[in-house]
């Protein structure tokens, strides 16, 4: 969503009770008018489309996740941590960050909290591995992900209904998706990388639904 200057006249009164209504929810005076006509007219705020998502995506996390939400992190970003079986315990990053452009509502984006270049030669393989499944089962083309040395960023495509609450459950499936499948690819990799990649791909294949194939 884009924002503008605009140069309004106002009531003094009701700028005050603008001004006491910010001051009690934690927010600056255009924030909060912005808030006001955006509820008053049923359209969504930047503000309130990071709340539905993130409410959503406690709620699926609560429920049969092993992923842990964190708190919302600064502008639009909300945060979640893994933990993968393998040596040294590495800890999973995700962090979804929610703009309106284009065609998409945000990215998502993966590191992995550790410097041991096998970890992420092996993270960077599985990452390779996902691309090349989102590619040929979701119609995902090469321009809307990355990967290198233990990131991975993937642009989140837009939901026309604009049902946040829903958008937010899907986003919270997918990751939990892509979670599990990494820990299936870490859970296999000792054996060989062809049974790690097998035994991915099987579970992908068995868990993907039609209604993250467009998120």
């Amino acid at each position: 969503m884009g924002k503008s200057v605009y140069s309004i006249v106002l009531d003094d009164e009701v700028i005050r009770g603008i001004d006491m209504m910010a001051a009690q929810q934690g927010t600056s005076r255009s924030n909060m008018i912005n808030r006001l006509l955006a509820q008053h007219i049923s359209m969504p705020t930047a503000e309130t489309m990071l709340l539905d998502v993130y409410n959503s995506i406690n709620e699926v996390m609560d429920q049969h996740s092993s992923l842990v939400l964190q708190l919302l992190g600064n502008g639009n970003m909300i945060n979640m941590r893994s933990a993968l079986q393998y040596k040294y315990n590495p800890s999973i990053k995700y962090s979804v960050e929610l703009l309106e452009k284009g065609g998409y509502y945000g990215q998502l984006k993966i590191s992995m909290r550790s410097r041991n270049t096998a970890l992420i030669a092996i993270l960077d393989s599985f990452f390779a591995l996902w691309a090349q499944l989102e590619m040929q089962y979701c119609d995902i083309a090469e321009d809307e992900f990355s990967f290198e040395k233990g990131r991975y960023a993937r642009l989140l495509r837009k939901d026309n209904s604009r049902n946040f609450n829903d958008y937010g459950t899907k986003i919270a499936m997918y990751i939990d998706l892509l979670d599990s499948c990494m820990k299936e690819y870490f859970n296999n990799i000792s054996i060989s990388s062809a049974a790690a990649a097998n035994s991915t791909v099987k579970k992908y294949l068995a868990e993907i639904s039609a209604e993250l194939v467009n998120i």
